[in-house]
């Protein structure tokens, strides 16, 4: 198995994979000696707003972290792994990234998911009718985060990634092919909670909730907008879900952290377009408060 090199003071470990079929191996070497921070990193995801998106396929090699004296640290695995983001939206779809992973000292700020350049041409889109499109990658923005690492001290931090698919994918009509900007947000992973229940808004003629969203924004009496790049940004989206029966809707607001929140729906949310500003006539807005890994049950009427 090869080594991996680090990006903090040209450290090197051996490099792990994700997958519970992969043995996990880890080198505490000579130069962590005297670091024992440890981090675990899990990753789920957040449906695009098209429906009919099928399948989201790219090579992913690891995380890089950023300090707050504006250094960064990467952690690889041995061999990027294929992912399909799709599998990963399931309720209770999570992968583990890397478990108790060594970093070095320093006070760590921010982390984002990093692909494999060399396989850049291997990524895809493909929708229920199987076609094929091809998926430019680009490296998205630091999810925010917090913890320390310091010398002859141990710790041990576990957060949980959500790419936000609805936030992070568009398309390019011109070109004919889609983009993936990773929009993240890191939860410390005992400390996560939920928002969840029934919607049961009336929709303008034309509309439905079997086509809606439900967006989260941080702070209280937000007024609601879409996610465009500018003005106010969700916090956070949910589709909306069609029960089993074709009877009742539901949604669930996941892997969140303590805090006031506005929350709105959208009855059109599959017209979401991260790239461009949309009406997309937001209603029942409502505040709602959360506690540290607390699953808060709010019914929208």
């Amino acid at each position: 198995m090869p080594f991996i090199q680090r990006s903090v003071g040209s450290l090197f470990s051996f490099g792990r994979r994700p997958l519970a079929r992969l043995a996990l191996l880890v080198l505490c070497g000579g130069l962590l000696a005297g670091c024992e921070g440890k981090v675990t990193m899990d990753l789920a995801t957040e449906l695009p707003s098209d429906p009919a998106i099928a399948q989201i396929v790219a090579n992913v090699r690891g995380l890089q972290f950023v300090t707050s004296s504006g250094g960064t640290e990467t952690i690889e695995f041995s061999d990027s792994e294929v992912l399909d983001f799709i599998d990963l939206a399931d309720d209770n779809g999570m992968l583990r990234l890397f478990t108790d992973e060594q970093l070095s000292e320093g006070n760590y700020t921010g982390v984002r998911l990093l692909f494999d350049e060399n396989a850049s041409d291997d990524a895809y889109v493909t929708n229920n009718s199987g076609t094929q499109f091809p998926l430019n990658l680009v490296t998205g923005d630091y999810a925010t985060l917090s913890f320390d690492v310091e010398k002859d001290k141990t710790s041990h931090e576990s957060f949980t990634l959500l790419l936000d698919l609805r936030k992070s994918l568009s398309f390019d009509d011109d070109s004919d092919e889609y983009t993936l900007t990773p929009i993240l947000r890191a939860v410390k992973t005992e400390d996560m909670s939920r928002i969840e229940g029934n919607v049961s808004v009336s929709c303008p003629s034309g509309d439905s909730l079997s086509r809606g969203a439900v967006y989260l924004y941080t702070g209280e009496d937000v007024t609601p907008d879409d996610i465009d790049g500018s003005d106010t940004e969700p916090f956070a989206t949910t589709p909306i879900f069609t029960s089993s029966s074709g009877n009742s809707y539901f949604y669930a607001l996941r892997y969140l952290p303590a805090g006031d929140y506005t929350m709105a729906v959208t009855c059109i949310g599959n017209d979401e377009d991260p790239l461009t500003s949309e009406d997309l006539e937001f209603r029942n807005i409502v505040n709602i408060s959360v506690d540290d890994a607390e699953t808060v049950t709010r019914n929208l009427p």
